[in-house]
C-alpha cells in the first residue's frame, strides 16, 4: 500500500507472509508516520490495532486496504 493512502481509523490487512507472525489479520490504523522501534530501527508505515492484546508497527508496503462492508460469509467483527 502507498504510505500517503494510509489514514487513522482505516481498516487494513497485514500481508500474509509478514515477519511478525500476524500476517493475514485485519486491524485498524491508529497512527501513521515514521515509527521508532524498540530495537533501534525506524519504519515508515502505521501502528495497527488487531484487537489481540497489542499494537503492531507495520511498514506501508505490508498493508492492504479492506472494505469494511465485505467480510466473508459467516464472519462478523465483535469486541469481547
Amino acid at each position: 500500500m502507498i504510505y500517503e493512502d494510509l489514514k487513522p481509523g482505516m481498516l487494513v490487512r497485514i500481508a500474509p507472509d509478514h515477519e511478525s507472525g500476524y500476517g493475514g489479520r485485519t486491524g485498524h490504523v491508529i497512527r501513521v508516520g515514521t515509527i521508532e522501534l524498540l530495537s533501534g530501527g525506524t519504519i515508515i508505515g502505521a501502528i495497527v490495532d488487531i484487537d489481540e492484546g497489542g499494537l503492531f508497527a507495520v511498514e506501508a508496503e505490508d498493508l492492504e486496504p479492506v472494505d469494511p462492508d465485505r467480510t466473508p460469509p459467516g464472519w462478523a467483527e465483535l469486541d469481547i
